[in-house]
């Protein structure tokens, strides 16, 4: 059989064909971002492969050092890195003879790491029982990604300017793969998820999608401010040994020196992280939720959401037993995680121990954390959202028990990325329970491919999903048995409501950093 060939707007570009789908890898969307080009606007791809085959680089950035337990394994990526990362891969049913829904995925590790080449978010699945064309993508992280110093020596957000050169070419090329460019979804997880509520408040990117799903993420209400942003760039430049602004010699530093630079450079800042998405005043002129936000995403119908146990994850790169730490670490976790001291946070952990119907010290931990850092920053945008009065919303939650530890994972953070793309396989040592943890990916996958389609994930063998209201918050909790509760939360909710919100510079010490 020959392989399939499409014709783009810069000429025929070969794949090939994976089961039903047609695949097509590591294309360029924009120019290359080293030297010259760091901290400034990617231009527009001029040359594409002939054939393309071969998964492209992943943008510059810190590997950890603890991959943790086997079962993260589906979140592992070989791919190398290079600063000419701006490439994107599209997955496409082989039948091309009508228009179909497009998802564009932005993958999580925060500002600072990830990519779209990771085996679980393979598209070919999603897009041949989804009916979609699927794109994945990579773009600038961390300091190539979000050093702004304020002046016209370097150019805001440029890690996000990257993702709208991304779907500019999605506009002009994906009806060659069969995709309908009037018809595009961007979604992500994590990072990928605040990215995707950045992009709403963008006004290059108004037009170039019209729905958006947002996973997991915890960082999405509050941008950097300006003298955050430059505050980071001038420690930067320093950290190098260069005067700010100083982009010739830039220029010329090597790609690990500006890695390692901007660690020391947030060390120095506290520990807070301002490389990342700052409200600017033109790129990004607000917040994604602001009442101005709101508005400019009016017409963008919303599914949001998270998992039960988002920071079982973190906590789990430790390995087993982790849950069964000391009760006066956990509680050392908690005041660590509020800057605060251990006497003042007691009343929470232990208003929370009493909540928990097996509170193992871990366990206590993490409810506290999952609640201030996802759940409760998840709640707030869904609420501002419906309340907006405009486009409609609908709430999940992931709370499929995963199977390491005899079930003290829960619903960690990630578990909702193979269950939407449909790739469980690469995680089966997490999921457990082949056949239940398949079916669920089958309703999970089917409803984020009729949002795509409809904005309404209503579909497939679901119950009944109303749109989500402040009032009753209604949520399809995504278990072996689907379900619609209303406030799933309310509990754990009256219990954080009055402790401070989750945000940058919130340190997680005695936790380790997870892959």
């Amino acid at each position: 059989m020959p392989h399939p060939v499409v014709e783009t707007r810069l000429g025929a570009i070969e794949g090939r064909f994976h089961d039903a789908t047609m695949v097509f890898r590591g294309i360029p969307y924009g120019t290359d971002t080293g030297r010259e080009g760091r901290l400034r606007h990617a231009g527009p791809a001029t040359v594409q492969p002939a054939v393309a085959t071969d998964i492209g680089p992943r943008a510059p950035q810190v590997v950890p050092e603890g991959r943790g337990p086997s079962f993260y394994s589906f979140l592992a990526d070989p791919s190398p890195m290079s600063e000419d990362c701006l490439r994107l891969n599209v997955f496409a049913p082989r039948d091309a003879d009508r228009p179909r829904p497009v998802m564009v995925w932005l993958h999580g590790g925060a500002w600072i790491s990830g990519s779209g080449n990771r085996p679980c978010v393979h598209g070919s699945v999603l897009a041949e029982r989804g009916d979609v064309v699927v794109v994945t993508l990579n773009h600038r992280l961390n300091a190539f990604g979000f050093t702004w110093d304020g002046t016209e020596a370097s150019d805001p957000n440029v890690g996000m300017t990257d993702i709208v050169r991304a779907l500019e070419w999605v506009r002009d090329n994906i009806a060659a793969f069969g995709g309908d460019p009037g018809c595009v979804t961007i979604f992500g997880q994590s990072g990928g998820g605040a990215k995707v509520s950045v992009l709403m408040a963008m006004p290059s990117a108004k037009g170039l999608f019209h729905r958006a799903i947002v996973q997991s993420a915890s960082l999405q209400i509050d941008m950097a401010r300006p003298e955050g942003a430059i505050r980071c760039a001038e420690l930067l430049y320093d950290e190098l040994g260069l005067a700010p602004g100083n982009r010739a010699a830039l220029a010329g530093v090597p790609m690990e020196a500006i890695l390692q630079a901007r660690l020391r450079a947030v060390e120095r800042n506290g520990g807070i992280d301002d490389f990342r998405p700052v409200v600017d005043g033109t790129v990004l002129p607000c917040d994604p939720f602001s009442r101005e936000g709101l508005e400019m995403h009016r017409d963008i119908p919303l599914l949001i959401g998270s998992t039960k146990n988002e920071m079982s994850f973190f906590l789990g790169v430790e390995g087993e037993g982790v849950f069964d730490m000391p009760e006066a670490r956990a509680r050392r976790i908690v005041a660590d995680f509020f800057t605060m001291t251990e006497a003042e946070t007691a009343p929470l952990y232990d208003q929370v121990r009493a909540l928990l119907d097996n509170p193992k010290p871990g366990l206590v931990a993490e409810a506290i954390l999952t609640d201030i850092r996802y759940s409760r920053n998840c709640r707030i945008s869904t609420d501002l959202k419906a309340d907006h009065g405009s486009a409609p919303v609908w709430a999940y939650r992931v709370d499929w028990t995963c199977a390491p530890w005899g079930g003290d994972l829960g619903a960690p953070h990630t578990v909702c990325i193979p269950l939407a793309f449909g790739t469980t396989h690469t995680a089966r040592e997490m999921l457990g329970r082949k056949a239940e943890a398949d079916a669920l990916s089958d309703r999970m996958l089917t409803a984020w491919a009729s949002f795509a389609g409809t904005g309404d994930p209503n579909a497939g063998t679901l119950p009944d999903w109303p749109a989500y209201d402040s009032a009753r918050r209604p949520t399809m909790i995504f278990d072996a048995d689907c379900r619609v509760v209303d406030d799933p939360a309310r509990a754990m909710r009256t219990l954080t409501e009055p402790w401070p919100r989750f945000r940058v510079g919130m340190m997680l010490k005695g936790v380790k950093r997870a892959v």
